[in-house]
């Protein structure tokens, strides 16, 4: 009996030394590339997220500065009064009815895409003619030269 058993754990030792010297098919490049964008992946977003935190950080602290000033100097103007004119000095124009607010560029050239892009063109010719780029063009038909 004492044989039997000698056979069946010497039986159990060569399956379980069978198996384990059984070489595995693992890929040890993929298995480093994952693990080496993983590592990455990791690094870019906490990297990420402190540069996102010092933004915030900075753009907190120069709105608060900005409020800061702000503050202190309509601290220092509020309830005083206004500044007097130099003795001597002609008084202050003032306009008899306020300006009215027209736009810079009439109503064609803000919509019209191709007026306005004939008019950038025109004027790169015309800054590379002043630059001496460009001979200058000689509109007259009745020039024969």
């Amino acid at each position: 009996m004492n044989l039997k058993y000698h056979l069946f754990i010497l039986l159990l030792i060569a399956l379980v030394t069978a198996t384990a010297c059984t070489p595995d098919d693992v890929d040890s490049t993929a298995f480093v590339m994952e693990k080496y964008r993983a590592r990455v992946a990791d690094l870019t977003g906490n990297l990420k997220r402190d540069c996102q935190e010092d933004v915030f950080k900075e753009a907190i602290r120069l709105a608060d500065s900005l409020l800061i000033d702000r503050a202190r100097r309509m601290r220092r103007i509020d309830g005083r009064p206004l500044r007097p004119n130099r003795p001597g000095a002609p008084p202050v124009k003032e306009l008899s009815e306020p300006l009215p607010l027209r736009p810079l560029f009439p109503f064609e050239i803000r919509f019209d895409t191709i007026l306005r892009y004939n008019m950038l063109l025109d004027s790169l010719h015309s800054d590379s003619i002043d630059k001496g780029l460009l001979p200058p063009l000689d509109l007259d038909p009745l020039n024969d030269d």
